[in-house]
This record gives structure tokens, sequence and C-alpha cells, in this order.
């Protein structure tokens, strides 16, 4: 008598029950953690934003404005900008750099409360010019978590 060796068509099927099971388990707790990891790194890449923004003023010796929004908003905004304005006109010139910022996917600043409304501007010390208050950075990931960044009128960024 010879016997095949191998699975048979039960033995198959309960393995393939069993995975779907697994994973059926496993999908929203990683759906889960990648909408965190995305939060997280939404809010480190502003926070790294706005430091630079800070040491470009600094290091450049001209003022720096960072623009929330496209065009410049409160809500829901998933771009922002930072010039550094060489001439001190507060306009952009083609021979100064801006760089155009994205949010990661599925994140957003939720809310943008700063003073003056939309914009961060540094002078060439690294605060805030005369009149800009700082405020709060709420940003925002696609279920709804939310997360806080600061800024000082000094022009220092941190999460309260």
């Amino acid at each position: 008598m010879s016997r095949a060796n191998g699975f048979s068509l039960i033995e198959l099927v309960v393995a393939l029950v069993i995975a779907g099971i697994v994973l059926s388990v496993a999908l929203p707790a990683f759906g889960n953690y990648r909408n965190s990891m995305a939060l997280k790194q939404a809010n480190a890449q502003v926070l790294q934003d706005v430091r630079r923004a800070r040491q470009l003023a600094i290091t450049r010796r001209a003022p720096v404005i960072m623009t929330f929004g496209n065009p410049p908003g409160i809500g829901n905004i998933t771009s922002y900008t930072i010039h550094v304005d060489g001439n001190a006109d507060g306009v952009v010139q083609s021979s100064e750099v801006v760089t155009l910022r994205n949010m990661p996917r599925g994140t957003r600043l939720q809310l943008v409360n700063l003073t003056p409304t939309d914009v961060l501007p540094f002078d060439i010390s690294g605060v805030l010019q005369p009149g800009a208050g700082g405020g709060r950075l709420i940003l925002q990931n696609t279920p709804g978590r939310r997360d806080t960044l600061m800024v000082s009128t000094a022009g220092i960024c941190y999460r309260p």
C-alpha cells in the first residue's frame, strides 16, 4: 500500500480560515498604527520646518516668512511655504528662496491659530517680528486624531 504525501483539501481550507482570522484581527491594528505614524511624521515635519525657518532668518540675516495654506488660510491646510525674504519687502522675488512643503498623505493642519492669522514672520534675530504673537498649530490625521504644536513670540516651536 502506498500512501500519497501531501495535504488534504480539508487541511488546506482549515489553514486558509485560520490565516483569514489572523489577518482580520491584524489589519485594523496595522491601519491604526500607520495613521498614528503619519500624524507623528507630520508633527515632526512642521516642528522641524518652523525651527528651520527660524534658523534661516538668523544665518541668512534676512526675514523669513512661513505662510500656511495656498491661498493662505486657517483650516484644513495641506501645504505651506517658507520664504527667505532677501530684500525684506514681503513680496516673493524670483531671486529669493521659496520652499513649498506638503503635509504627509492623510494629514493636514486642521487649525492654524496664529497672530497674524496665517503666517509666522521671523526677523533676522530669529524671533517673530513685532506684532506677531505666535500661537498654535493643530495637526489632524484622516481618522481624526489630533496633535498640537505651539509657537512662542520668541519663535520657538514646541509640543505642549
